[in-house]
């Protein structure tokens, strides 16, 4: 099964094959979050990750998550690229998440693989901080 999530895309952003919409650009990602009153979410991967692929194939592109994610400017970041890990706060494992604010201030992260449902309960808990 596959879905198809639909969003406004400029041209640093760019679709993967599960049909979500990441900015290419941290930079540019914190000035659209600025200018849309939207924190980021940031997924940091790497290459040949299985838990990163399974949270975006079966978590992140499901459509309750997605709809909940159109609050979100999400950036994917490649933990193998130094000058993306740098502009990170500090991590080992992948996949993470870090849920910042526009102005770059960490709101939570989350490590690891999660089903729809509890990924839904975290964003919950953090939207009511």
């Amino acid at each position: 099964m596959s879905f198809l999530i639909l969003t406004a895309c400029s041209e640093q952003t760019k679709v993967d094959k599960y049909g979500i919409a990441w900015e290419k650009n941290l930079r540019i990602a914190f000035e659209h979050a600025k200018k849309e009153n939207k924190n980021v979410m940031i997924m940091a991967v790497s290459k040949g990750c299985g838990w990163c692929k399974k949270m975006k194939q079966k978590t992140l592109s499901h459509p309750k998550v997605a709809k909940r994610l159109e609050n979100y400017i999400l950036v994917q970041a490649d933990r193998e690229t130094p000058s993306q890990k740098e502009q990170l706060p500090p991590f080992n494992h992948v996949p993470i998440l870090f849920f910042m604010t526009p102005n770059k201030e960490v709101i939570d992260n989350m490590r690891g693989y999660y089903e729809v449902e509890d990924f839904l309960e975290y964003l919950n808990e953090i939207e009511d901080v």
